[in-house]
């Protein structure tokens, strides 16, 4: 029964290699001495290659030197750039967290504007309409009082300031 292994992208399972066991056929040992010899083949064998990027001493497999200066430079460059943009990346986020903080206030506070300027206005409706009830009983009552002189047969009192 065999394992299946489900990866995603991006993801290794494993690094495989041939090994005696793995095939009859195929000897490690004799294909490797034959082309570097007894000794180094025993040697490539036993002891893995390890390929290090980073260090200033690293030995570059195909060409067996070390990395020059301008590689040296470059790498460092690349590494600094790269820094520089993680910061400017977390200085924008930071920005756009800011922003959108003012935007949820301004929102916030234009709401309650928007609050009170329509309670000031239903306000000043019912004033308005207070004031033409007041103006209707004005009219009203002076034209009664217009009426009271000739209902009982006299001159109205101070007519000439009305």
């Amino acid at each position: 029964m065999r394992n299946i292994i489900t990866m995603h992208p991006g993801e290794v399972a494993s690094f495989g290699y041939l090994s005696p066991s793995d095939s009859p056929a195929f000897s490690v040992t004799s294909h490797l001495s034959s082309l570097f010899g007894p000794y180094l083949a025993q040697q490539l064998q036993t002891t893995p290659l390890v390929h290090c990027l980073s260090s200033s001493a690293a030995w570059d497999e195909a060409g067996g030197h070390q990395p020059s200066v301008a590689e040296e430079r470059r790498k460092r460059r690349m590494i600094s750039n790269r820094e520089s943009a993680r910061r400017s990346r977390m200085r924008k986020q930071k920005h756009f967290s800011e922003l959108w903080t003012q935007v949820l206030h301004l929102r916030s506070a234009n709401r309650q504007f928007l609050d009170e300027l329509n309670r000031v206005m239903r306000a000043r409706d019912r004033i308005m309409q207070e004031n033409d009830q007041l103006r209707h009983e004005d009219t009203d009552l002076r034209k009664k009082l217009e009426r009271l002189p000739a209902l009982f047969g006299c001159a109205p009192h101070g007519a000439e300031k009305l």
